[in-house]
């Protein structure tokens, strides 16, 4: 079964509405309390990475569910102006970038990056896979990116396996790498599609 779609910007709207539709459906499912609350910070982790992308984005978001799995899902528009691209490489060439330090930081900048790169700046590219590690992939030449979080740990665990990397300290302290399934994301042009999957 799949929930409504309700329209969600980062600067906000539609948030709470979409938290209070979620946890409405764990409850229907039958989850109990603490499922529910994983449920509910998935989504809310969701959210926070789409307010911390720079500009007015405005996406879609639903829930798909089939017996005890869970896809939590966001399309969204990424328009990033002259003036954003700009502000974003400054910060990557400085590595003042905060946000990045995170796993969920690394995933916005790799969606601004890719993003970019597909609309304005290939050269963006490699910049992009080193800064989201180098489980990016692609498909049909330069047209869609395609990244999973499963790939992103095994390529982690490859390089690092005694687990004393920067990158395996972002994924031990990050509520979506530990309680989420899986973690995909798509990117066509503009258009990004997250989705993160919890079975109960």
């Amino acid at each position: 079964m799949k929930t409504k779609e309700i329209t969600v910007t980062s600067r906000g709207d539609g948030m709470d509405e979409a938290l209070e539709m979620t946890e409405a459906l764990g409850k229907r499912s039958g989850l109990g309390r603490k499922e529910n609350l994983r449920l509910r910070l998935l989504a809310e982790e969701l959210f926070g990475t789409m307010k911390s992308i720079a500009g007015d984005v405005e996406g879609i978001y639903y829930v798909e569910k089939e017996g005890t799995r869970f896809d939590i899902c966001m399309k969204a528009q990424v328009i990033l102006t002259a003036e954003m691209r700009e502000q974003f490489l400054s910060v990557s060439s400085t590595g003042k970038n905060a946000a990045a330090k995170s796993f969920m930081g690394k995933i916005r900048d790799m969606i601004t990056t890719v993003v970019m790169s597909m609309n304005s700046d290939p050269t963006m590219l490699q910049m992009g896979i080193m800064s989201a590690g180098s489980p990016i992939g692609y498909q049909g030449g330069l047209e869609c990116y395609e990244w999973y979080m499963n790939k992103y740990k095994e390529a982690v665990r490859d390089s690092d396996p005694e687990g004393e990397s920067e990158a395996w300290d972002e994924l031990e302290k990050s509520i979506v790498a530990n309680l989420a399934d899986d973690v995909s994301i798509s990117i066509v042009r503009s258009e990004v599609a997250v989705k993160i999957t919890k079975t109960f």
